[in-house]
């Protein structure tokens, strides 16, 4: 790793982290940053799946007051995240590094199809009708966890449709179950790829110490920008690098 690409991945570290406390998807970020210095499309995923980790374990802790009175209920969904999230990872080490080269553009495209449709998913929980129906919600959100053990970018908008589909709470609530859960599935994953994953451990120590930052300062910054603007910039690069990877 040059200085060029150190700084570039430190850059990204921090927008990505400050993107995932405001909005989300900050992983269209950190994974073409991480394309863009080298790395194969399997070994960049699985590097931003540990270096992303960081800033998952700061928003959970922020979210203890929300999550009082729900332990119970978030053990389950936990297990069911994890469970998900091991299938997903075995699926992503197990099958040829070429599937997932394939596959990645996809993928991604996916992903800024989820940032995208954020706004209208968040509006449309805060104001459905809630039901309670506990096994249902398990099976979703361990379906889900399948897909962030796999690849992970936009998982977060999942499961808080998921959530509010299926739980009568405050859409806060919601979010802080949503943290703990991305969170869970963050760490599975992380020690999957690590003890078998091609990890880049360069990148992913550049880009994790970039997310702490960017989760306790550039939030600021990022939240002085329009939402708008902050979406559609992350979206037209995920497209982007989508494109290129398609026409390599």
């Amino acid at each position: 790793m040059n200085a060029a690409d150190g700084a570039l991945l430190a850059a990204a570290g921090v927008v990505t982290g400050a993107i995932n406390a405001v909005a989300g998807g900050g992983s269209l970020i950190s994974f073409p940053a991480m394309l863009a210095t080298g790395l194969s499309p399997l070994s960049a995923n699985v590097s931003n799946l540990i270096a992303t980790l960081p800033g998952y374990v700061s928003a959970a802790a922020t979210s203890r007051e929300e999550l009082a009175g729900q332990r119970a209920r978030v053990r389950a969904l936990a297990a069911a995240g994890a469970v998900g999230a091991a299938v997903g990872t075995t699926l992503l080490l197990v099958g040829p590094a070429d599937t997932f080269a394939v596959l990645a553009p996809w993928l991604i495209l996916l992903a800024c199809a989820l940032l995208a449709i954020q706004p209208f998913v968040s509006r449309w929980v805060s104001r459905s009708a809630h039901h309670t129906a506990p096994t249902r919600l398990v099976v979703s959100v361990g379906i889900a966890s399948i897909y962030g053990g796999y690849f992970g970018a936009g998982l977060g908008i999942i499961l808080l449709a998921a959530l509010g589909l299926t739980l009568d709470e405050p859409l806060q609530k919601l979010n802080a179950i949503k943290q703990v859960l991305s969170l869970t599935v963050a760490i599975v994953s992380a020690v999957g790829v690590a003890l078998f994953g091609p990890v880049s451990w360069l990148s992913v120590l550049v880009v994790g110490a970039g997310t702490l930052v960017g989760g306790r300062l550039g939030v600021g910054v990022a939240r002085r920008l329009p939402e708008r603007v902050l979406r559609g910039a992350v979206i037209g690069l995920g497209v982007t690098v989508a494109v290129v990877l398609l026409v390599r």
